[in-house]
């Protein structure tokens, strides 16, 4: 039984080694671009939410500096001197802080949709 083995051993095993040499390389740039591949989709995802996010802070920073109210001068004063100057950034990253706390919840549903 050992000489069995043996000759197939013989036998078996630079046919194996041929074929890997032939087809290793093969196999290894294949897994090696699906792992390229899945990496880029990943990073088209997590583009796309920054991209988003940088979008929406934007848009909520025009919004309320874009904002005209008429008032009578004495609580047009009033409010002057209750509010800050830079009232419009303090809302504009309060509503953004909120948006970034959304959107980093539902960041792995985002990025595990297409299968990866």
């Amino acid at each position: 039984m050992g000489a069995l083995l043996a000759r197939f051993a013989r036998i078996l095993l630079p046919l194996a080694e041929e074929f890997l040499r032939h087809f290793g390389k093969l196999f290894l740039r294949f897994f090696l671009w699906l792992r390229v591949a899945r990496f880029g989709l990943f990073l088209i995802k997590v583009g796309i939410i920054l991209g988003l996010v940088s979008v929406m802070a934007d848009a909520i920073t025009a919004v309320i500096d874009g904002l005209t109210v008429s008032m009578p001068p004495l609580l047009t004063d009033g409010f002057n001197r209750i509010m800050p100057d830079n009232f419009g950034t303090c809302v504009s990253a309060l509503v953004l802080a909120k948006l970034a706390v959304w959107t980093f919840a539902i960041k792995d549903r985002l990025v595990s949709l297409g299968g990866l």
